[in-house]
Protein backbone atom coordinates (compact mmCIF):
# COMPACT_ATOMS: atom_id res chain seq x y z
CA UNK A 1 0.00 0.00 0.00
CA UNK A 2 1.60 3.43 -1.11
CA UNK A 3 2.21 5.67 1.46
CA UNK A 4 2.25 9.81 0.76
CA UNK A 5 3.44 10.91 3.77
CA UNK A 6 1.60 14.48 3.71
CA UNK A 7 -1.65 13.47 5.65
CA UNK A 8 -3.87 14.35 1.89
CA UNK A 9 -6.30 12.26 1.19
CA UNK A 10 -5.38 9.61 -1.63
CA UNK A 11 -7.62 7.03 -3.75
CA UNK A 12 -6.75 3.84 -3.10
CA UNK A 13 -6.04 1.94 -5.82
CA UNK A 14 -4.80 4.71 -8.18
CA UNK A 15 -5.86 4.05 -11.80
CA UNK A 16 -4.86 0.87 -13.60
CA UNK A 17 -4.14 1.37 -17.15
CA UNK A 18 -3.44 0.01 -20.51
CA UNK A 19 0.43 0.26 -20.91
CA UNK A 20 1.13 -0.78 -24.50
CA UNK A 21 1.76 1.98 -26.66
CA UNK A 22 1.11 2.62 -30.49
CA UNK A 23 4.40 2.88 -32.48
CA UNK A 24 6.10 5.67 -33.79
CA UNK A 25 4.34 7.97 -32.16
CA UNK A 26 2.35 11.15 -33.94
CA UNK A 27 4.45 14.28 -33.91
CA UNK A 28 2.80 17.53 -34.21
CA UNK A 29 3.97 20.09 -37.20
CA UNK A 30 4.70 23.77 -35.31
CA UNK A 31 2.92 25.98 -36.38
CA UNK A 32 4.79 29.38 -36.70
CA UNK A 33 2.95 31.82 -35.11
CA UNK A 34 0.97 30.46 -32.64
CA UNK A 35 2.99 31.42 -29.38
CA UNK A 36 2.44 34.98 -30.56
CA UNK A 37 -1.71 34.41 -31.08
CA UNK A 38 -1.89 32.43 -27.37
CA UNK A 39 -0.12 35.86 -26.09
CA UNK A 40 -2.18 38.32 -27.88
CA UNK A 41 -5.64 36.28 -26.66
CA UNK A 42 -3.51 36.52 -22.84
CA UNK A 43 -3.31 40.15 -23.48
CA UNK A 44 -6.92 40.23 -24.36
CA UNK A 45 -8.20 38.31 -21.78
CA UNK A 46 -6.72 40.92 -19.26
CA UNK A 47 -7.95 44.15 -21.20
CA UNK A 48 -11.19 42.78 -21.66
CA UNK A 49 -12.21 39.94 -18.76
CA UNK A 50 -15.55 40.48 -19.68
CA UNK A 51 -17.38 36.93 -20.00
CA UNK A 52 -14.48 35.74 -18.12
CA UNK A 53 -15.82 32.95 -15.73
CA UNK A 54 -12.90 32.53 -13.51
CA UNK A 55 -14.55 29.79 -10.95
CA UNK A 56 -12.68 27.65 -9.28
CA UNK A 57 -13.98 23.55 -10.17
CA UNK A 58 -11.45 21.90 -8.71
CA UNK A 59 -8.74 21.63 -5.76
CA UNK A 60 -6.46 18.91 -4.44
CA UNK A 61 -6.31 20.44 -1.22
CA UNK A 62 -8.93 22.73 -0.39
CA UNK A 63 -12.23 21.41 0.62
CA UNK A 64 -14.72 21.91 -2.39
CA UNK A 65 -17.61 24.40 -1.27
CA UNK A 66 -20.32 22.33 -2.90
CA UNK A 67 -19.47 19.38 0.07
CA UNK A 68 -22.65 19.99 2.47
CA UNK A 69 -24.15 23.08 1.65
CA UNK A 70 -26.73 21.22 -1.11
CA UNK A 71 -25.92 23.32 -4.23
CA UNK A 72 -23.44 25.35 -6.27
CA UNK A 73 -23.70 29.08 -5.67
CA UNK A 74 -20.63 29.61 -3.41
CA UNK A 75 -18.12 27.27 -5.83
CA UNK A 76 -19.79 29.84 -8.51
CA UNK A 77 -18.39 32.92 -6.15
CA UNK A 78 -15.07 30.75 -5.74
CA UNK A 79 -12.95 33.19 -7.66
CA UNK A 80 -9.40 32.87 -8.97
CA UNK A 81 -8.35 35.71 -10.63
CA UNK A 82 -5.06 35.42 -13.30
CA UNK A 83 -2.22 37.63 -13.69
CA UNK A 84 -0.75 40.64 -11.39
CA UNK A 85 2.30 39.18 -9.21
CA UNK A 86 2.37 35.73 -8.21
CA UNK A 87 1.20 35.24 -4.95
CA UNK A 88 -2.45 33.32 -6.07
CA UNK A 89 -0.40 31.04 -8.42
CA UNK A 90 2.22 30.51 -5.59
CA UNK A 91 0.02 29.60 -2.50
CA UNK A 92 -2.75 27.74 -5.28
CA UNK A 93 0.51 25.61 -6.25
CA UNK A 94 2.01 25.08 -2.62
CA UNK A 95 1.37 21.66 -0.92
CA UNK A 96 0.84 20.31 2.67
CA UNK A 97 3.52 18.39 3.81
CA UNK A 98 5.15 19.76 6.64
CA UNK A 99 4.21 16.72 9.14
CA UNK A 100 5.75 13.18 7.58
CA UNK A 101 2.10 11.33 7.97
CA UNK A 102 2.38 7.93 6.70
CA UNK A 103 -0.97 8.57 5.43
CA UNK A 104 -2.17 5.86 3.05
CA UNK A 105 -5.44 7.58 1.68
CA UNK A 106 -8.85 5.91 1.20
CA UNK A 107 -11.39 4.59 -1.26
CA UNK A 108 -13.90 6.57 -3.65
CA UNK A 109 -13.15 10.38 -2.95
CA UNK A 110 -16.08 12.64 -3.81
CA UNK A 111 -15.52 14.58 -6.81
CA UNK A 112 -14.78 18.28 -5.91
CA UNK A 113 -17.45 19.44 -8.48
CA UNK A 114 -20.59 17.75 -9.06
CA UNK A 115 -22.41 18.89 -12.15
CA UNK A 116 -25.91 20.62 -11.26
CA UNK A 117 -27.98 19.27 -13.80
CA UNK A 118 -27.80 17.09 -16.84
CA UNK A 119 -27.36 20.02 -19.13
CA UNK A 120 -24.11 21.18 -17.28
CA UNK A 121 -21.16 20.35 -19.30
CA UNK A 122 -18.36 21.29 -16.64
CA UNK A 123 -15.36 19.62 -16.92
CA UNK A 124 -14.88 17.07 -13.43
CA UNK A 125 -11.23 16.67 -12.79
CA UNK A 126 -9.37 14.33 -10.21
CA UNK A 127 -5.72 14.34 -9.64
CA UNK A 128 -5.85 12.47 -5.90
CA UNK A 129 -4.31 9.60 -7.07
CA UNK A 130 -0.69 7.93 -6.47
CA UNK A 131 1.14 10.12 -8.92
CA UNK A 132 -1.53 12.62 -9.56
CA UNK A 133 -0.56 16.25 -10.11
CA UNK A 134 -2.99 18.92 -10.41
CA UNK A 135 -3.55 21.90 -7.39
CA UNK A 136 -5.96 23.58 -9.27
CA UNK A 137 -8.41 24.17 -12.02
CA UNK A 138 -10.30 27.11 -13.38
CA UNK A 139 -12.71 27.55 -15.44
CA UNK A 140 -12.38 30.82 -17.52
CA UNK A 141 -14.68 29.90 -20.17
CA UNK A 142 -17.48 27.25 -21.03
CA UNK A 143 -14.47 24.82 -22.99
CA UNK A 144 -11.31 26.44 -21.14
CA UNK A 145 -9.44 26.15 -18.47
CA UNK A 146 -6.34 27.20 -16.41
CA UNK A 147 -4.89 24.22 -14.59
CA UNK A 148 -2.09 25.06 -11.62
CA UNK A 149 0.17 22.45 -11.03
CA UNK A 150 1.37 21.33 -7.66
CA UNK A 151 4.90 22.69 -6.45
CA UNK A 152 6.93 19.77 -5.19
CA UNK A 153 6.14 18.77 -1.52
CA UNK A 154 8.26 20.74 0.93
CA UNK A 155 9.12 23.48 -2.09
CA UNK A 156 8.14 26.18 -3.54
CA UNK A 157 9.10 25.26 -6.92
CA UNK A 158 9.63 22.61 -9.37
CA UNK A 159 6.35 22.37 -11.63
CA UNK A 160 7.12 20.09 -14.81
CA UNK A 161 4.95 16.93 -14.19
CA UNK A 162 0.84 16.67 -14.49
CA UNK A 163 -1.25 13.54 -14.38
CA UNK A 164 -5.20 14.07 -14.06
CA UNK A 165 -8.24 13.13 -15.51
CA UNK A 166 -11.27 15.12 -16.23
CA UNK A 167 -14.73 13.38 -16.71
CA UNK A 168 -17.96 15.01 -17.87
CA UNK A 169 -16.45 15.37 -21.54
CA UNK A 170 -18.61 16.52 -24.42
CA UNK A 171 -18.39 14.51 -27.67
CA UNK A 172 -16.71 16.77 -30.49
CA UNK A 173 -16.13 20.05 -28.15
CA UNK A 174 -13.60 21.88 -28.38
CA UNK A 175 -11.76 22.40 -25.17
CA UNK A 176 -8.90 24.45 -24.41
CA UNK A 177 -6.34 23.57 -21.40
CA UNK A 178 -3.86 26.00 -20.08
CA UNK A 179 -1.33 24.98 -17.77
CA UNK A 180 -0.16 27.74 -16.34
CA UNK A 181 2.55 27.80 -13.54
CA UNK A 182 5.71 25.87 -15.30
CA UNK A 183 9.08 26.94 -14.81
CA UNK A 184 10.93 26.03 -17.25
CA UNK A 185 12.17 28.60 -19.81
CA UNK A 186 11.44 26.04 -23.55
CA UNK A 187 9.97 22.45 -23.97
CA UNK A 188 9.86 20.35 -26.42
CA UNK A 189 6.36 20.45 -26.69
CA UNK A 190 7.38 23.71 -29.23
CA UNK A 191 8.84 20.79 -31.10
CA UNK A 192 6.40 18.45 -32.15
CA UNK A 193 5.69 16.74 -29.11
CA UNK A 194 2.16 15.86 -27.52
CA UNK A 195 0.53 15.82 -24.19
CA UNK A 196 -0.26 11.88 -23.57
CA UNK A 197 -4.01 11.11 -23.07
CA UNK A 198 -5.39 7.88 -22.14
CA UNK A 199 -9.34 7.24 -22.74
CA UNK A 200 -11.07 4.52 -20.40
CA UNK A 201 -14.11 3.82 -22.85
CA UNK A 202 -11.51 2.85 -25.95
CA UNK A 203 -9.28 0.93 -23.63
CA UNK A 204 -11.92 -1.42 -22.73
CA UNK A 205 -13.60 -1.31 -26.33
CA UNK A 206 -10.27 -1.51 -28.51
CA UNK A 207 -7.44 -2.60 -26.01
CA UNK A 208 -5.80 1.51 -26.61
CA UNK A 209 -3.43 2.37 -24.24
CA UNK A 210 -1.95 5.68 -23.47
CA UNK A 211 -1.19 7.83 -27.11
CA UNK A 212 -0.17 11.28 -27.88
CA UNK A 213 -3.23 13.90 -28.84
CA UNK A 214 -4.04 17.40 -28.86
CA UNK A 215 -3.44 19.92 -31.57
CA UNK A 216 -2.71 23.50 -31.10
CA UNK A 217 0.15 22.67 -28.77
CA UNK A 218 2.69 24.97 -27.38
CA UNK A 219 4.65 26.41 -24.79
CA UNK A 220 5.51 30.20 -23.79
CA UNK A 221 5.92 32.67 -21.14
CA UNK A 222 2.97 34.35 -19.84
CA UNK A 223 2.11 37.43 -18.08
CA UNK A 224 2.34 35.94 -14.23
CA UNK A 225 5.23 37.21 -12.20
CA UNK A 226 7.08 35.79 -10.09
CA UNK A 227 10.32 35.71 -7.97
CA UNK A 228 13.58 36.73 -10.68
CA UNK A 229 10.87 36.21 -14.06
CA UNK A 230 7.97 35.40 -15.23
CA UNK A 231 5.88 31.57 -15.21
CA UNK A 232 5.31 29.77 -18.49
CA UNK A 233 1.94 28.65 -20.05
CA UNK A 234 1.62 24.83 -21.89
CA UNK A 235 -1.41 25.11 -23.77
CA UNK A 236 -3.46 22.83 -26.10
CA UNK A 237 -6.79 22.04 -27.33
CA UNK A 238 -8.45 18.95 -27.24
CA UNK A 239 -11.75 16.94 -29.28
CA UNK A 240 -12.86 14.37 -27.29
CA UNK A 241 -14.37 10.88 -29.10
CA UNK A 242 -16.53 9.47 -26.73
CA UNK A 243 -19.44 10.96 -24.33
CA UNK A 244 -19.27 9.80 -20.45
CA UNK A 245 -15.66 9.04 -21.03
CA UNK A 246 -13.08 9.27 -18.11
CA UNK A 247 -9.88 10.65 -20.30
CA UNK A 248 -6.31 11.19 -18.54
CA UNK A 249 -4.04 13.61 -18.83
CA UNK A 250 -0.35 13.17 -18.17
CA UNK A 251 3.43 14.74 -19.20
CA UNK A 252 5.07 11.13 -19.63
CA UNK A 253 3.93 7.50 -19.72
CA UNK A 254 3.08 6.97 -15.83
CA UNK A 255 4.82 4.33 -13.85
CA UNK A 256 3.96 4.50 -10.08
CA UNK A 257 4.99 2.86 -6.76
CA UNK A 258 2.27 0.14 -6.72
CA UNK A 259 2.96 -0.21 -10.75
CA UNK A 260 6.96 -1.18 -9.78
CA UNK A 261 5.80 -3.66 -6.59
CA UNK A 262 3.29 -5.14 -8.88
CA UNK A 263 5.83 -6.06 -11.35
CA UNK A 264 8.50 -7.32 -8.31
CA UNK A 265 5.69 -9.33 -6.94
CA UNK A 266 4.80 -11.34 -10.55
CA UNK A 267 8.66 -11.42 -10.82
CA UNK A 268 8.89 -13.58 -7.69
CA UNK A 269 5.74 -15.68 -8.73
CA UNK A 270 7.63 -16.56 -12.32
CA UNK A 271 9.37 -19.97 -11.87
CA UNK A 272 11.43 -19.48 -13.88
CA UNK A 273 12.82 -15.74 -13.64
CA UNK A 274 12.75 -15.94 -9.85
CA UNK A 275 15.71 -18.25 -10.11
CA UNK A 276 17.77 -15.43 -11.51
CA UNK A 277 17.28 -12.83 -9.03
CA UNK A 278 17.36 -12.47 -5.04
CA UNK A 279 14.72 -9.24 -3.80
CA UNK A 280 15.13 -7.49 -0.86
CA UNK A 281 14.54 -4.07 1.09
CA UNK A 282 17.03 -1.55 0.82
CA UNK A 283 15.65 0.61 3.37
CA UNK A 284 12.24 2.50 4.31
CA UNK A 285 11.25 5.89 2.98
CA UNK A 286 10.40 8.64 5.31
CA UNK A 287 6.77 7.71 4.27
CA UNK A 288 7.79 4.65 4.89
CA UNK A 289 7.63 3.06 2.02
CA UNK A 290 10.25 0.14 0.56
CA UNK A 291 13.25 1.07 -0.85
CA UNK A 292 13.92 -2.62 -2.93
CA UNK A 293 17.25 -4.18 -4.39
CA UNK A 294 17.77 -6.84 -6.52
CA UNK A 295 20.58 -8.75 -7.16
CA UNK A 296 20.86 -10.61 -10.25
CA UNK A 297 23.10 -13.20 -11.47
CA UNK A 298 23.10 -16.48 -12.15
CA UNK A 299 23.49 -18.19 -8.46
CA UNK A 300 23.64 -21.97 -9.22
CA UNK A 301 27.63 -21.86 -9.70
CA UNK A 302 30.93 -22.72 -8.44
CA UNK A 303 30.97 -20.33 -5.25
CA UNK A 304 34.69 -18.81 -6.57
CA UNK A 305 33.21 -18.35 -9.72
CA UNK A 306 30.56 -15.93 -8.25
CA UNK A 307 33.15 -14.52 -5.81
CA UNK A 308 35.39 -13.80 -9.23
CA UNK A 309 32.40 -12.04 -11.32
CA UNK A 310 32.63 -8.33 -12.01
CA UNK A 311 30.04 -5.90 -10.51
CA UNK A 312 27.58 -3.72 -12.53
CA UNK A 313 25.35 -1.19 -10.06
CA UNK A 314 22.02 0.10 -11.85
CA UNK A 315 19.41 2.80 -10.71
CA UNK A 316 16.78 4.95 -11.52
CA UNK A 317 13.98 7.39 -10.50
CA UNK A 318 16.04 9.61 -8.31
CA UNK A 319 13.98 12.38 -10.27
CA UNK A 320 9.99 11.07 -9.68
CA UNK A 321 8.92 13.12 -12.69
CA UNK A 322 10.80 11.14 -15.12
CA UNK A 323 8.43 8.22 -15.64
CA UNK A 324 10.38 7.42 -18.56
CA UNK A 325 13.75 6.30 -16.44
CA UNK A 326 11.26 3.32 -15.34
CA UNK A 327 10.30 2.24 -18.63
CA UNK A 328 13.73 1.62 -19.47
CA UNK A 329 14.26 -0.17 -15.71
CA UNK A 330 11.78 -2.66 -16.50
CA UNK A 331 13.20 -3.33 -19.83
CA UNK A 332 16.58 -3.64 -18.28
CA UNK A 333 15.18 -6.44 -15.53
CA UNK A 334 12.79 -7.79 -18.32
CA UNK A 335 15.77 -8.62 -20.11
CA UNK A 336 18.41 -9.39 -17.40
CA UNK A 337 16.17 -12.12 -16.16
CA UNK A 338 15.01 -13.72 -19.38
CA UNK A 339 16.09 -16.71 -21.65
CA UNK A 340 18.33 -14.73 -24.31
CA UNK A 341 21.87 -15.83 -24.44
CA UNK A 342 23.57 -12.43 -24.36
CA UNK A 343 21.31 -12.32 -20.82
CA UNK A 344 22.78 -15.55 -19.91
CA UNK A 345 25.95 -14.60 -20.53
CA UNK A 346 25.79 -11.42 -18.60
CA UNK A 347 24.62 -13.49 -16.02
CA UNK A 348 27.20 -15.47 -16.07
CA UNK A 349 29.74 -13.05 -15.83
CA UNK A 350 28.51 -10.17 -13.84
CA UNK A 351 26.13 -9.50 -10.64
CA UNK A 352 24.09 -6.84 -11.11
CA UNK A 353 22.71 -4.44 -8.43
CA UNK A 354 19.77 -2.67 -9.27
CA UNK A 355 17.29 -0.21 -7.29
CA UNK A 356 14.41 0.28 -9.42
CA UNK A 357 13.31 3.52 -7.67
CA UNK A 358 15.53 5.51 -5.69
CA UNK A 359 12.37 8.28 -4.80
CA UNK A 360 9.38 6.42 -3.69
CA UNK A 361 7.95 8.84 -2.05
CA UNK A 362 8.32 11.75 -4.88
CA UNK A 363 6.98 9.09 -7.55
CA UNK A 364 3.94 8.79 -4.73
CA UNK A 365 3.00 12.43 -4.55
CA UNK A 366 3.42 13.42 -8.03
CA UNK A 367 6.55 15.15 -7.14
CA UNK A 368 9.02 16.19 -10.63
CA UNK A 369 12.48 16.26 -8.51
CA UNK A 370 12.25 15.98 -5.08
CA UNK A 371 11.69 13.77 -2.28
CA UNK A 372 9.10 14.05 0.38
CA UNK A 373 11.98 16.45 2.67
CA UNK A 374 12.04 18.88 -0.53
CA UNK A 375 15.48 17.62 -1.22
CA UNK A 376 17.00 16.78 -4.61
CA UNK A 377 18.06 13.35 -3.85
CA UNK A 378 20.65 13.72 -7.17
CA UNK A 379 22.89 16.59 -5.27
CA UNK A 380 23.17 14.55 -1.63
CA UNK A 381 25.05 12.00 -2.77
CA UNK A 382 28.56 13.03 -1.70
CA UNK A 383 27.17 13.12 2.23
CA UNK A 384 23.13 11.79 2.37
CA UNK A 385 21.60 12.35 5.55
CA UNK A 386 20.66 8.38 6.73
CA UNK A 387 17.42 10.79 8.33
CA UNK A 388 16.87 13.13 5.74
CA UNK A 389 18.18 11.17 2.74
CA UNK A 390 17.57 7.49 3.33
CA UNK A 391 17.30 5.75 -0.01
CA UNK A 392 20.45 7.81 -0.91
CA UNK A 393 22.37 7.03 1.83
CA UNK A 394 21.83 3.07 1.39
CA UNK A 395 22.08 2.65 -1.97
CA UNK A 396 25.79 4.46 -1.80
CA UNK A 397 26.94 2.05 1.36
CA UNK A 398 25.52 -0.90 -0.61
CA UNK A 399 28.27 -0.03 -3.19
CA UNK A 400 30.71 0.70 -0.73
CA UNK A 401 30.38 -3.05 0.49
CA UNK A 402 29.91 -4.33 -2.91
CA UNK A 403 32.95 -3.00 -3.62
CA UNK A 404 34.67 -4.67 -1.22
CA UNK A 405 33.52 -7.77 -2.51
CA UNK A 406 34.18 -7.61 -6.27
CA UNK A 407 35.33 -4.88 -8.60
CA UNK A 408 32.67 -2.80 -9.79
CA UNK A 409 33.08 -1.61 -13.26
CA UNK A 410 30.11 0.51 -14.19
CA UNK A 411 27.27 2.28 -12.48
CA UNK A 412 24.28 3.67 -14.42
CA UNK A 413 21.42 5.62 -13.12
CA UNK A 414 18.83 6.38 -15.94
CA UNK A 415 16.77 9.72 -16.36
CA UNK A 416 14.81 11.19 -18.64
CA UNK A 417 15.23 15.00 -19.81
CA UNK A 418 12.36 17.74 -20.74
CA UNK A 419 14.39 19.35 -23.95
CA UNK A 420 17.21 17.04 -25.13
CA UNK A 421 16.16 15.03 -27.86
CA UNK A 422 16.61 11.15 -28.46
CA UNK A 423 19.08 9.26 -25.82
CA UNK A 424 22.02 11.09 -24.31
CA UNK A 425 24.72 9.55 -21.75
Amino acid sequence: MPKNGTGLLMSIPGPLHLTTPPLPEPIAAPQPNLIAQMLQRDQQRLQNPTGLMNRVVFDCIDPSPMMGNGGGSSLANNQQQQGGDDSSVQNASSAAGSHHIAHVGQCNLPPYYQPLSASDNTLVFESRFESGNLRRAIQVYEYEYDLILKFDVNTRGHTQWFYFSVTNVTKGARYKFNLINLLKPDSLYNYGMKPLVYSEMDAKRKGRGWYRDGFDICYYQNNIKRKNGYFYTFTFSMEFQNDHDVYYFAYCYPYTYSNLQNYLANLEADPIRRKLFKRRTLCHTLAGNNCDVLTVTSFSCDPQALKNRKGVVVSARVHPGESNASWMMKGLIDFLTGPQLDAKILRDNFVFKIVPMLNPDGVINGNYRVSLSGFDLNRRWNDPSKKLHPTVHHTKQMIRQFMKEREVILYCDFHGHSRKKNIFM
